[in-house]
This record gives structure tokens, C-alpha cells and sequence, in this order.
């Protein structure tokens, strides 16, 4: 009884060597167990957003935020959400017009767009934004608002996944304009604190109705 005990205790010994020389090998040749990593730590995050009209946002292609006031064109909405880095911010934003004609207040004139926004994380609108207009019209602007029938409209599909696809990437970069530009008719708004955040929007203020603007930022800033 004893000798067998030995014998098993002595394969018991060999069969430690083997694992430990395996290890062995195999830390020199590069490899190593890896250790779960670990789950992505979510943060709370509050911004101030002002857009004309209206505007969605989705981070990580999740919605966390939407103008509450559908076609008032000049108010500032306050939002606030949790996410993990690295964050995609996605805004689907709207100027109010007639889908039919690129039009507005009964077809009697053309509006204007422009969104601004600055996070607690230190991320503003400005250099780095992505923008996609999927919807542009009046295409031809003095014969539409001389006679409102001849006003035509492009409009295309939102692209799939657009709030966290990569393609996004190939975007054309969002226009930048200026408060004078825009012209926000809000009580307060130069109190607002914007930091150095600019407007954006597509490349026509006033022609271009809906705007998908991206931007993915990997840490705060």
C-alpha cells in the first residue's frame, strides 16, 4: 500500500513539472493567460443643447436625450445620461420645413438650422464633427419660394446603424457657423455657458433640413 501511494505521489510530482515547464515555454514564447477584462466604467455625463428646431441624441447608439418641444425653434434643453468610454455622440437634427416643398409657415418662406452643445466631459460642437444631410431642399430656392409647385425636395434614408456605424468616418466634416449666422432668438442665450463650442450643421444653413452629425470621443477631456 505504501509503495503505491509512492508511485502515485511521484506522478503527481511529474505531472506538476510538465505543467510549470509548459508555462514555461510559453511565457517565452510570448504568451501569457489573460485575465477577464474588466467591465467598462460608466459615468455621468449632463450637457446643454440648443437647436433649431429639434434634435435626437444617441450615445453608443443608445437614445438618451430629444428636444421635448417639437417645432419651437429656439430653446436649450439641459440632458444628462450615464455611458462608458469610448463614447459616440449621434444627433439627428432637424430644421422644421414641409417635407414636400423645403418650405415653412404655410410655404411662404425658407427657414434655417444650426445646433449647438457642450458636455461635462469637455466635448463641444465644433472641429471633429461628422455631418450627413438626408434631407436638402429647396433645391432651387428663388423659383420655389416664386412659385411654391416647383419646389423639390432630396431626401435619403438614414444609413444603417448611422448612431455607431464606422462609416460615419467618411463623412463629410460639419460646417461651422457663427451666432451671427444662426441668429438665436432666445432670452439668455449669450448668458448660457457654451465655452468654445461653435454651431454646426451641413454645409447649407438654410437648405439642408436634417443633418446626422458624429463625433467619438475616448476619455474626458
Amino acid at each position: 500500500m505504501a509503495s503505491r501511494n509512492f508511485a502515485g505521489n511521484r506522478r503527481s510530482a511529474a505531472s506538476l513539472l510538465v505543467a510549470a515547464l509548459a508555462i514555461a515555454v510559453l511565457a517565452v514564447l510570448g504568451y501569457a493567460p489573460q485575465a477577464g477584462a474588466a467591465p467598462a466604467k460608466r459615468v455621468t455625463v449632463t450637457g446643454l443643447v440648443f437647436a433649431d428646431n429639434t434634435f435626437e441624441l444617441y450615445v453608443n447608439g443608445r437614445k438618451v436625450a430629444s428636444d421635448p418641444i417639437a417645432f419651437t425653434p429656439f430653446n436649450a434643453v439641459k440632458v444628462s445620461f450615464r455611458a462608458s468610454y469610448p463614447m459616440t455622440f449621434a444627433f439627428k437634427a432637424s430644421d422644421y420645413a414641409d417635407p414636400a416643398t423645403g418650405l415653412e409657415y404655410n410655404n411662404t418662406k425658407v427657414g434655417d438650422g444650426g445646433l449647438i452643445a457642450r458636455f461635462s466631459n469637455g466635448l463641444i460642437t465644433g472641429d471633429g464633427w461628422k455631418a450627413k444631410t438626408i434631407s436638402h431642399g429647396p433645391t432651387d430656392l428663388p423659383t420655389c419660394l416664386a412659385d411654391p409647385t416647383t419646389c423639390r425636395v432630396v431626401n435619403t434614408p438614414e444609413p444603417s446603424r448611422w448612431t455607431t456605424s464606422p462609416a460615419a468616418a467618411t463623412w463629410p466634416a460639419a460646417k461651422l457657423y457663427t451666432v451671427a449666422q444662426v441668429r438665436p432668438h432666445l432670452n439668455g442665450f449669450s448668458e448660457m455657458n457654451w465655452g468654445k463650442a461653435s454651431f454646426i450643421w451641413g454645409d447649407d444653413l438654410v437648405t439642408d433640413n436634417t443633418v446626422l452629425l458624429r463625433k467619438t470621443v475616448t476619455r474626458a477631456r
